[in-house]
């Protein structure tokens, strides 16, 4: 960091230069903040403070999972969750003061509404999202398991049901339009092979999409065409619509085409020409499995797909051809739903200089672990592999001795269910802003109940060359001995890390010794 800021004062950085490097410097830090924790226990009182009095079964933000999170991007101050047991929890993460953050890291809900609220969802929830066009957060979409899209609102202490879309199937996901000046529009994705739009100002659903032949798990609003919506479902079809058509179905993606649409040139000889493929062919399979996510990077020249033939592809929107981008053999997805990649945030892209194609792409691999791979967007290559500590991690490191029952009974089976990393059911960014300090931090929504926050090396404790040291798992040191000790040093450190780091020091001094063994021996000649 000193670097950067001596290559600021002598001019040798630009201000855009210098903001995308400390913004990638803050990216290539972010770790799991196990200090922060959600809980869905209410405070009793003043003196009810805090970890200490926390159980195992009480450091989840909801009992049955949490499916998925949405953080406003108006003022990055709001978090709403949505859990499998039909919950909305809605949590403020700038509620306490200084003298209290130094107290207490447990964030606790300033409103909840369950399937006991009149008029709320009755089964588990799969998709929400804040209205993005108010200037503070006033509206909330939420779909569920119930075949019902329900507009809540929105107040710093209050979730209010406000208006119930009757779907008729089973809910998997929606997306609002990105067009604030013309007809809000919200499409729906649900057990139907037809998208369905809604029209939040008639409350009525104004027509379907007809093309695909499995349910519908993602949907994608271009970003800069308001009119153009990609959908992505089980049939292993992406296709494209205009929503202004009378037949909205124009293209379709093919994971064999390398070339893309190619057009005619009049300068060409004909017999030259290739030939044009038609843009829509219902043949066309973009993934052999299920598609859980698309989504437009922010230029909306790319499409991401990620699908249950354990891929993530990438595809190039003006032509529809595969960009052939190979991720690597570790991607995991059995997801029977929603579940896709997110990019970087727009601060370390394209607003910092960042050619389009070029961002990092961070997928929550589902294994079961709570890890999260960090991909090159354009190589595919894979940076870095950030792990969530479980539950049992986090208590031993705050020590707090946990309460309750450990054995058999209800007790043990929340301590076990909670011993995990639990698969990464969703990921949000909050907003990244020059008037915060443009610090980045990310939270996760975890099938164990939790939400976990996300942040750079020096907002979780660390400083910046510990951070590096956290992520790269190596340490300088002549021996065991002195690698353990100085690992302990780190409070983020656990017993499994400390052991791996071992073996790999191990690993290193016999690799070490054959090379020394080889190179020492004389050379003779007969």
């Amino acid at each position: 960091m000193n670097t950067l800021h001596l290559g600021r004062c002598l001019g040798d950085l630009t201000s855009q230069a210098f903001q995308r490097l400390y913004l990638q410097q803050q990216l290539q830090s972010l770790g799991h903040n196990s200090g922060i924790t959600f809980s869905h226990r209410p405070k009793l009182s003043d003196d009810d403070d805090d970890d200490a009095s926390l159980s195992d079964e009480h450091v989840v933000a909801h009992k049955a999972g949490t499916n998925c999170i949405a953080i406003d991007q108006s003022t990055g101050r709001y978090l709403i969750s949505g859990g499998a047991d039909t919950g909305i929890s809605l949590w403020d993460l700038e509620s306490q003061s200084d003298q209290e953050a130094l107290n207490s890291n447990t964030l606790r809900p300033t409103a909840t509404i369950s399937k006991a609220t009149p008029a709320s969802h009755t089964h588990a929830i799969t998709s929400l999202s804040i209205y993005p066009f108010d200037p503070s957060p006033q509206t909330l979409l939420t779909t569920s398991y119930d075949q019902s899209l329900i507009l809540h609102s929105i107040t710093s202490t209050t979730l209010t049901p406000v208006h119930q879309f009757p779907l008729d199937f089973t809910a998997y996901t929606h997306a609002i339009s990105p067009a604030s000046d013309s007809t809000p529009l919200v499409a729906v994705g649900t057990s139907h092979p037809a998208p369905r739009l809604i029209d939040l100002r008639t409350a009525l659903a104004t027509h379907s999409l007809p093309g695909h032949t499995g349910a519908i798990y993602s949907l994608a609003w271009h970003p800069h065409k308001s009119h153009i919506l990609v959908s992505s479902s089980t049939d292993g079809r992406i296709l494209v619509f205009d929503i202004r058509r009378a037949t909205p179905a124009f293209a379709s993606f093919d994971v064999d085409d390398t070339l893309g649409i190619v057009e005619s040139n009049p300068y060409i000889s004909s017999h030259s020409q290739r030939v044009i493929r038609p843009h829509l062919n219902y043949t066309h399979r973009a993934h052999s499995a299920p598609i859980t996510g698309i989504l437009f990077n922010s230029s909306g020249d790319k499409l991401i797909s990620a699908s249950q033939d354990q891929r993530i592809r990438i595809w190039d929107i003006a032509t529809g051809r595969n960009d052939l981008v190979h991720f690597g053999p570790r991607i995991r997805n059995s997801r029977s739903g929603e579940l896709k990649p997110v990019l970087a945030p727009p601060g370390t892209a394209g607003g910092s200089g960042v050619k389009s194609g070029h961002e990092l792409l961070f997928w929550p691999n589902d294994d079961g672990r709570g890890e999260i791979h960090v991909h090159d967007l354009r190589e595919g290559s894979l940076v870095r592999v950030m792990k969530t500590q479980n539950v049992v991690q986090v208590r031993e490191q705050q020590g707090v001795r946990r309460r309750g029952r450990g054995g058999a009974g209800a007790g043990g089976a929340a301590v076990n269910r909670l011993t995990s990393g639990g698969r990464i059911n969703a990921v949000a960014w909050r907003p990244v802003w020059a008037e915060k300090g443009e610090v980045v931090e990310m939270y996760t929504a975890h099938g164990d109940g939790r939400i976990c926050a996300w942040m750079p090396a020096v907002d979780r404790g660390l400083g910046e060359d510990e951070g590096a040291e956290e992520e790269s798992g190596e340490e300088d040191g002549s021996g065991d001995e002195q690698e353990e000790a100085g690992s302990k040093r780190k409070k983020h450190f656990t017993e499994e890390e400390l052991e791996e780091e071992r073996r790999k020091k191990r690993r290193r001094d016999l690799i070490g010794n054959l090379v020394e063994g080889l190179t020492k021996r004389p050379v003779t000649f007969s």
